[in-house]
């Protein structure tokens, strides 16, 4: 499975809850019934002996009747497989809705929060997890069915092999009876086990036709020519994103208008020298990189690239990091060359940051290197690109998160010592920073490349030193946050005892009268068929007096009676079999409802803190193998157990009934027992642990990679990503070894304890008998019950260790229903609120903002703007002092009412899977034309029609994190819903940075006239907020400066000097004094 996600299409694997499944749950599954097959061919060699002693023991006739009474079954058996099959594939596919939307709602959880969606978030996981509970309900109906057959189907043989018995023959022995039961269970298990059996390899079926339908999804094709001299070749190419569409008619997708396709691409990249690409917004840029890379479909045309051959170093738009250190992230699994490591460090402006860091370059950075800001994963990124040796640089707008003078730092790195004679591409909006250093531009417009050209001149040097980037100013360089160790568990969550854990899910089953109903359920059902068993004894009694012949004229009415007592307990029996079932699932539904709805709403409802530090792959186990484990099993489990000591019970009970010597035996051994469970339950605990953190590190790791997999991929890693996933499987299946070791050791302990029991039994009762007058009768029956002593206690201990294990789960869940969560309290606001916009005050930064101003916050990168917008929303609390908007102190205001409010876009923009339609108004509260609007205000819909190059209409699909759209397309569709909803204040951060400057130029343009709002941008690019009313320059976490963007340029200060940096500064100059 790992293997094929490193070789599907690019766009096939994002991040796709199937895939998550198949390796959670379906992989797990199918590895059971692996793990059991081999019991159906036992099953029927121990079936052919026991009816062999049937036929010696009852004669032909009655073995003949009970045959046919067990063919009889059959269709019943196949009917309840079949049923059980069908069931849990309804079950398996509502999962699967609930698992992509519980994926996607977690990936974007920032983004929920930033909009205030958590409520309606809330609402639709739960309607999605109410169809799988209803889907489970039927599952569990189905095993109930299941259950009461497989009690069901024993006593119908019985009766029928001893009545036909007892029918024909002069007599009935307690010797036959009880013989007849210890065979037919053997006769019957075959039969029994049969719908066992089957529905593990139907569920097995369906989980390998599921991985199977993902074996088989379409892989990357090796569409590029080799490139032995290292050049990059287009020649007539199209090219598009992989769709299977294109794979069936080629021509036709090439012509189409619906569809994105770059055509007639003629471009020969020098070697060994620096190329850019450049266009509009949605151009086509990043499909070009692809297309290099081999990550494009080839249409038409052929391309020449090293890649797929020889590794290429990749740095996405989207920098992909792993979760672990930085030093590891650089290195990529390459050999250590200290001195290279430092020059790359030193290059890429990272040392300052790394000092910062308790462990430096050996912290942990997290999942998708969530503990650095955007500008330092960015970095860490480009450092990975430089300090491997790859010949070819294909770079992805490495600029967008960074501000001017850090940008030239950078650029400085990429045209100097360590990328010198290396052939680098890299596609940006940065145009005016990179020509005086590229040698070949490519211009792409209107799905073509407009211009392709060398470019001449004499501002070009060979490279730049080392020494040269040095002398830049390092005061520029982030200060990354504090949080530096792994984290192994979700900071915050206080783990809950197995004692506690069982409390709750009790009280959510039904509390008190759930429990009470369910002993009673429990030992009504063992005590009415040990009655069973024990009606057939007496039959031994009656026959002394009354011939089995007799039961034809009516004259045995003693042998009748328990006959007739026989069948009645064998019917009660399965009566009670089918309410406790009954009972006890109603009970696992309530409490799997309500740990699962209060699970979500804490998880979706906590600080963004405890977000950044927990990684999804916790999260995701959280959701899925703990809840199904949970939903399925755990209730289940704790029946198993349950009843496996209830039987021990009444074993020690017909013991004291029949022998005081036996009851001796029976304490001995079951103290024996209890010992050996010990020691079991001691030795299986660390493998059990040691499988959950195994378990979820491959979790981790494969949507970790699936995530990146373009980069390993370009890298030519791809092998050394599967040694480790081969090692993270070895070091599970080493855990899993010992635990089935220590298993089967249990089953020869209690075997054992079995044979010793029953031969002890067997050998005081026979003592007793020659020595006083006991019944036949009650012989036979301690005998029957004490040959269930061993398979008693084995499954006593082994079903307590599979408890402790979802225990373990539950514990696990309940721990995550009872975090604690954001403060929501404070009061409601008018529906209006807030009427105007500001003013705002902050501890130590007091600075007011009129209604309907625009202000623009810079400063260096790391220098706290964004913490600024977080505090705005109460992402962050003011440990004094307050923020106050029209007066009103955001602290006493709800949480959800507050955001609500406030128009809030982060520099990661996040879209949802669904239509362009839902990610602009997801709730279906705004008519049509408002939300065509706003597609046309922000450029992604044209005023003409819907069909022209980069249009969206409203019923485009989009993917789970926007991945058919380019950076900068999602940035405006975020745009665009902020416009739809229309909030009287309006927070961007960096929203526009992967856009072009004549987009974000028609874009500041809409903002100003068609928003007469507050308006509060942070921008690294300074023409973005060059004509605003107010500039407010952050220094350390202070405000350094504050005023118009004329004042600041003329008292000469820090945004003088950002200025002076930047690359815009004449455009910012004559803007501001304008």
């Amino acid at each position: 499975m790992y293997s094929k996600a490193l070789r599907v299409q690019d766009k096939d694997t994002g991040d796709k809850p199937a895939a998550i499944n198949l390796i959670s749950s379906d992989s797990v599954s199918f590895s059971k019934f692996t793990a059991v097959n081999y019991m159906l061919p036992f099953s029927f060699v121990k079936f052919f002996f026991a009816l062999a002693f049937l036929m010696k023991l009852l004669g032909w006739k009655s073995t003949l009747v009970a045959m046919m009474a067990t063919a009889g079954t059959v269709p019943i058996h196949t009917w309840v497989v079949k049923n059980v099959g069908a069931s849990k594939k309804r079950l398996t596919v509502a999962r699967d809705r609930k698992t992509k939307v519980v994926s996607e709602g977690l990936h974007t959880l920032r983004q929920i929060k930033f909009s205030a969606t958590e409520t309606q978030w809330e609402d639709r996981i739960d309607a999605c997890r109410r169809e799988e509970l209803e889907k489970l309900r039927e599952n569990f109906i189905a095993i109930n069915i299941r259950s009461v057959w497989k009690v069901a189907s024993p006593f119908i043989v019985a009766a029928a092999a001893i009545c036909s018995y007892a029918h024909m023959e002069s007599s009935v022995s307690s010797s036959i009876v009880f013989t007849v039961i210890e065979l037919l269970p053997h006769l019957q298990g075959t039969l029994g086990l049969l719908p066992v059996v089957f529905q593990d390899y139907f569920g097995a079926r369906v989980n390998a036709q599921r991985m199977e339908v993902y074996l088989k999804e379409p892989e990357l094709e090796k569409t590029l020519d080799p490139s032995p001299t290292g050049s990059v070749v287009f020649r007539d190419a199209c090219i598009a994103w992989p769709s299977e569409k294109q794979q069936k008619n080629q021509e036709k997708f090439v012509d189409s208008p619906d569809h994105f396709v770059l055509r007639d691409i003629h471009i020969d990249f020098p070697t060994g020298e620096l190329s850019i690409i450049h266009g509009e917004t949605g151009s086509g840029k990043s499909l070009l990189l692809s297309a290099i890379l081999g990550e494009a479909d080839l249409l038409r045309g052929r391309i020449e690239s090293p890649a797929q051959e020889h590794p290429i170093a990749f740095v996405s738009q989207t920098p992909w990091l792993q979760n672990a250190t930085v030093k590891q992230n650089i290195l990529f699994g390459g050999p250590v060359d200290e001195a290279r490591y430092q020059k790359v460090l030193r290059a890429c402006a990272l040392e300052t940051d790394l000092a910062a860091l308790t462990l430096g370059d050996e912290t942990y950075i997290g999942l998708r290197g969530v503990k650095l800001s955007g500008g330092q994963r960015a970095r860490v990124a480009l450092a990975r690109a430089i300090y491997s040796r790859a010949k070819v640089m294909v770079l992805d707008d490495i600029f967008a998160a960074l501000d001017s003078h850090v940008s030239r730092e950078i650029f400085a790195a990429l045209t100097g010592e360590l990328c010198h004679g290396r052939t680098r591409i890299l596609a940006t909006h940065h145009v005016s920073l990179c020509l005086t250093k590229a040698k070949y531009a490519v211009e792409i417009h209107d799905k073509t490349i407009r211009h392709a050209r060398t470019i001449e001149s004499t501002e070009q040097t060979p490279y730049e030193s080392e020494s040269d980037s040095t002398l830049l100013d390092s005061s520029a360089e982030e200060k990354p946050k504090k949080s530096v160790n792994r984290t192994i568990k979700a900071k915050g969550v206080v783990q809950q005892t197995e004692f506690e854990a069982s409390k709750t899910y009790l009280m959510d089953a039904g509390g008190l009268f759930f429990v009470t109903i369910y002993v009673l359920c429990l030992f009504g059902k063992q005590i009415v068929m040990a009655s069973t068993t024990w009606a057939l004894g007496r039959i031994n009694s009656a026959r002394l007096s009354i011939k089995a012949d007799d039961l034809v004229d009516g004259k045995g009415v003693a042998i009748k009676g328990h006959l007739y007592f026989f069948l009645l307990g064998s019917l009660a029996a399965v009566v009670m079999e089918f309410l406790f079932n009954l009972h006890m699932y109603s009970g696992s539904l309530r409490a799997s409802k309500a740990l699962f709805r209060k699970m979500t709403a804490k998880v979706i409802r906590m600080p963004l803190i405890w977000l950044d530090n927990t990684p999804v792959g916790e999260l995701l186990k959280r959701f899925n193998p703990d809840m199904r484990m949970v939903d399925d099993f755990l209730l289940e489990s704790v029946s198993e157990t349950s009843d496996s000591l209830v039987k021990l019970m009444i074993v020690l009970c017909v013991g004291i009934y029949s022998s005081l010597y036996t009851s001796c035996l029976t304490l001995g051994l079951l103290y024996w027992c209890f010992q050996v469970a010990k020691r079991y339950s001691r030795a299986r605990k660390p493998c059990k642990l040691g499988e959950a953190e195994s378990s979820a590190e491959i979790l981790e790791y494969f949507t970790t990679s699936a995530s990146g997999v373009s980069t390993i991929r370009a890298f030519g890693v791809t092998d050394q990503f599967m040694d480790q996933m081969h090692r993270r499987i070895d070091k599970l299946s080493t855990v899993r070894r010992h635990f089935w070791i220590f298993n089967r050791w249990l089953g020869l302990q209690m075997s054992l304890a079995g044979i010793l029991f029953t031969t002890g039994t067997g050998i005081i009762l026979l003592s007793t008998r020659l020595t006083s007058m006991v019944d036949a009768s009650l012989v036979g029956f301690a005998l029957t019950f004490s040959m269930g002593f061993s398979k008693a206690t084995f499954n006593a201990a082994n079903s307590f260790g599979m408890l402790e294990r979802y225990m373990g789960s539950a514990s696990n869940i309940v721990s995550y229903s009872e975090l604690t969560t954001e403060r929501q309290g404070g009061s409601e606001v008018a529906a209006d609120w807030p009427p105007h916009g500001l003013p705002l005050v902050l501890k130590e930064i007091s600075f007011s903002v009129d209604a309907g101003q625009r202000i623009g916050v810079v400063g260096r990168t790391g220098a706290g703007k964004s913490s600024l917008t977080l505090a705005l929303l109460r992402f962050m609390d003011p440990q004094s002092g307050s923020i106050r908007i029209d007066g009103i102190d955001i602290s006493t205001i709800k949480l959800q009412s507050l955001r609500s409010k406030v128009g809030f876009i982060p520099q990661d923009p996040v879209l949802f899977s669904g239509t362009i339609r839902s990610n602009l108004d997801y709730f279906n509260q705004f008519p049509e034309e408002r939300l065509n609007e706003a597609l046309r205000r922000v450029k992604l819909l044209s005023e003409e029609g819907q069909k022209e190059s980069g249009s969206f209409p409203l019923d485009a699909l989009v993917t789970a994190g926007g991945t058919n759209m380019s950076q900068g397309q999602r940035q405006l569709l975020c745009l665009a819903r902020i416009l739809v909803r229309d909030p009287k204040i309006v927070i961007l951060d960096e929203a526009t940075s992967s856009v072009d400057d004549q987009t974000d130029a028609l874009i500041q343009d809409a903002i100003r006239n068609e928003l007469s709002r507050t308006l509060i941008v942070v921008a690294h690019r300074l023409r973005t907020i060059a004509s605003f009313d107010k500039i407010i320059v952050i220094d350390e976490g202070k405000i350094g400066e504050i005023g118009t963007p004329a004042e600041l340029l003329s008292t000469k200060g820090l945004f003088y000097d950002l200025v002076q940096e930047s690359e815009d500064q004449e455009f910012v100059t004559r803007t501001a004094f304008e």
